[in-house]
């Protein structure tokens, strides 16, 4: 006996015991419930039934207004006495009344005392059925247009109009208030036609054949009149009114008698209510109590965890102090505290330690977004002097050996400059700050004009460059034309190099459109060298080639296809796929989804944009600017466009010259000693002078970040150029701000 009293202390017995006896009590309650469910079907489906009738009946009465609505309308009505919404109401009144006696015998068997409403149902319906029986035989004489009273009417009418002696004006006046009566059913109307036919009647001029006419016309319009008023002009008179009084009062009375049937049901409810209650509280007791059990013995120390982790984690894991006791005597919930207590110390640690390292990565990237920033200023400012230079040495008379130099200067330049501005666009890409610009294109014109950009390299490697646009392709699309060629020309280069023989294919084919965004696929294919299949990912790094081979036979800095992938993910497409062919080369696509232009407007080249030279109307430019070469080159290329120009070496001087001189234009460095481009563009915009002239303000400088740009704009300048400046740029910018300023 006592190693069974025993067990029943165990935890596990005690629980199969409470739940053991809640189950016994659980089964009686179901058996019960069941035998009361099936007394309570029958009135169930009573009231079910009940209230499908009701419902069909409501639904029924849509059909009579469908009829009021249009069906009066209808020439079938008319001709084959039929009509299908009023046919279609009187036949479900007919059914409805049938299934409402259904329903009172059924009533009379299950004992529910409805007798009396459910028979003032029946002879309700019954009335409302002969009620909608006249008021069709109504209709049809009344009529509509060319039917009934309504078309004799007319018909008069039209005799009158077209074979009687009667004057035009005393017809139209006629004619205007019958229409105003069946516009408005308004009986003024009526009695000014009665009161304006009969004196008409009465006159001598009036020969007997318009009389006869007149009075037919009059007569006709009367039954009109009183045939539209048995039917009722409005929804509360006549047989419209009662008809829809019978509709109402019957809907009502379907309510009633749902409400009776409820109650009925719910009395036998009520008793099971009762029962369930007691065993209802029966239970809940029992497991009130087995909670209290557990809780005391089980839960008290999960309890006092959660506490701790919650306040742990609302303090950001930063408390070190443990405030709950680390042992219990419950075996697993012991092991679970000392577990919870050396995971709190190591992630404790491991957050300090993650704290730090995040601190020094985002300090090193700021920093490196800072140094390439600088980088790129300083690199691109005397860049601006050897390629402004070069451009202005290649418009002297040279040798063709001198040409030759300074073409391959001018390369190797240029070459240096897209270095820059793809380790520039990495560095935005990491920083987070590279934004698009999104304006109307014409998609197929755009790629035209890139496939040309290649016609030269092609011709001299003697290899093929296919292009292949899709018909279906809708072109006038909204997107960031600049982006998308620097991803195509990286692609199509990089094809063109590695392949030595062969050919070069861009397919472009449309995807799916849905709602007005086109998914356009691109697709670039070589017959080069091929690549890797188990490095398509790694090419996608940064810094990366398949081959260090391929970096020293044919260059390049690695970057090409991370910022290609990094502006289709940008522009919201797919990952750029890489893949290589079978029969040998590579294979790049991708997927961008592109905004339908339904303005039919896109951005057309921009050369066709720029006006001859002889059409920029600037006589004087004012060129602001610390570094003596950037100043040669600006003042250079202007001179070279016919614009003869000033050279100030800071902000200060700047001022001075403007308020001594003249300009229509000033160009305007960011960064400059003693005062830079700010100050003075703010001193020069609050001047009287610059509010009557209104000098456009162009900032030139050689960082190329969007925020420098956007800081320029919004302190008053009026463009951006960056160096180094190339002539066709600054013809664009200076034209677009003549044009601006023609507006203002």
């Amino acid at each position: 006996m006592k190693i069974s009293f025993n067990n029943f202390r165990y935890f596990r017995v005690q629980i199969f015991l409470s739940f053991s006896t809640i189950l016994v009590l659980m089964v009686i309650w179901f058996l019960f419930y069941a035998y009361i469910d099936r007394k309570i079907g029958k009135l169930n489906d009573f009231t079910d039934k009940t209230y499908n009738v009701s419902k069909d009946f409501s639904t029924n009465v849509k059909n009579f207004q469908s009829f009021l609505l249009t069906g009066y309308k209808e020439k079938e009505f008319y001709v084959n006495r039929n009509q299908r919404d009023i046919d279609l109401y009187i036949n479900n009144l007919k059914k409805q009344k049938k299934q409402v006696l259904e329903i009172l015998n059924e009533s009379k068997r299950l004992n529910i005392d409805i007798n009396h409403p459910m028979t003032k149902l029946s002879s309700d319906i019954d009335s409302l059925y002969k009620s909608v029986i006249i008021f069709k035989e109504i209709a049809l004489a009344r009529g509509f247009k060319d039917y009934g009273f309504e078309g004799e009417m007319r018909s008069k009418a039209h005799l009158l109009e077209n074979n009687s002696s009667l004057d035009k004006i005393t017809l139209l006046q006629l004619r205007r208030h019958e229409k105003d009566y069946l516009l408005r059913a308004d009986e003024i109307y009526f009695f000014e036609f009665d009161k304006l036919i009969n004196s008409t009647i009465k006159k001598k001029s009036v020969d007997p054949y318009t009389k006869e006419l007149l009075i037919g016309y009059k007569n006709n319009f009367r039954e009109l009149v009183n045939k539209s008023s048995e039917l009722g002009l409005t929804p509360n008179l006549g047989l419209y009114g009662k008809i829809n009084y019978l509709n109402v009062f019957v809907e009502d009375s379907f309510l009633q008698i749902i409400n009776l049937s409820k109650n009925k049901v719910n009395q036998v409810k009520s008793n099971l209510f009762y029962f369930q209650l007691f065993q209802t509280i029966l239970i809940g007791l029992l497991a009130l109590f087995l909670s209290v059990y557990v809780s005391r013995y089980f839960t008290k120390d999960l309890q006092l965890l959660t506490m701790d982790i919650s306040n742990y984690i609302k303090s950001n894991f930063k408390d070190n102090q443990i405030t709950i006791n680390q042992s219990s005597p419950i075996r697993e919930v012991d092991f679970l505290l000392k577990s919870y207590g050396i995971l709190r110390e190591k992630l404790t640690k491991n957050i300090e330690f993650l704290e730090k390292a995040t601190e020094q990565a985002n300090n090193s990237a700021s920093f490196k977004t800072q140094f390439l920033a600088n980088m790129s200023h300083e690199i691109r400012s005397p860049l601006n002097g050897v390629i402004g230079m070069l451009n202005m040495l290649k418009t002297k008379s040279l040798t063709n050996e001198q040409i030759e130099y300074v073409e391959i200067a001018e390369h190797s330049a240029d070459h240096l400059l897209g270095l820059v501005n793809m380790i520039l666009d990495h560095s935005k890409m990491e920083a987070g700050k590279m934004n698009l610009e999104y304006y109307p294109i014409n998609l197929k014109k755009e790629l035209a004009k890139l496939i040309r950009l290649f016609e030269y390299r092609i011709k001299d490697k003697n290899i093929e460059l296919h292009f292949i646009f899709d018909d279906a392709i809708l072109s006038n699309i909204l997107g960031d034309n600049l982006r998308l060629q620097q991803v195509l020309i990286n692609l199509l280069d990089n094809a063109i190099k590695f392949t030595p023989k062969g050919d070069v294919r861009l397919e472009v084919k449309l995807i799916n459109i849905v709602d007005e965004v086109q998914y356009i696929g691109f697709k670039v294919m070589d017959s080069g060298i091929g690549i890797d299949a188990n490095k398509t990912e790694q090419i996608l790094l940064a810094f990366e080639q398949a081959d260090l081979s391929t970096t020293r036979k044919y260059g390049g800095t690695g970057l090409g296809l991370t910022i290609s992938n990094q502006l289709i993910q940008l522009m919201g497409g797919t990952k750029l796929n890489i893949a290589p062919l079978i029969n040998g080369g590579s294979s790049f696509n991708f997927e961008i989804p592109f905004r339908l232009n339904l303005n039919e407007v896109y951005a057309e080249n921009i050369e066709n944009d720029i006006s001859n030279k002889s059409e920029i109307c600037v006589n004087k430019a004012l060129i602001v600017e610390d570094n003596i070469i950037n100043q040669k080159v600006l003042y250079k290329l202007l001179e070279k466009i016919n614009i003869k120009s000033d050279i100030a070496n800071n902000g200060k001087e700047a001022v001075l010259l403007y308020q001594e001189n003249e300009y229509d234009m000033i160009f305007m460095d960011l960064h400059m000693p003693e005062m830079d481009g700010f100050e003075a563009t703010a001193i020069i915009k609050n001047s009287i002078k610059y509010q009557k002239f209104l000098t456009p303000i162009i900032a030139v400088t050689a960082s190329a970040f969007d925020e420098d740009k956007v800081k320029a704009i919004s302190n008053g300048m009026d463009d951006f150029i960056t160096k180094p400046i190339v002539l066709k740029n600054l013809e664009e910018t200076i034209i677009k701000q003549i044009n601006l300023k023609v507006i203002q």
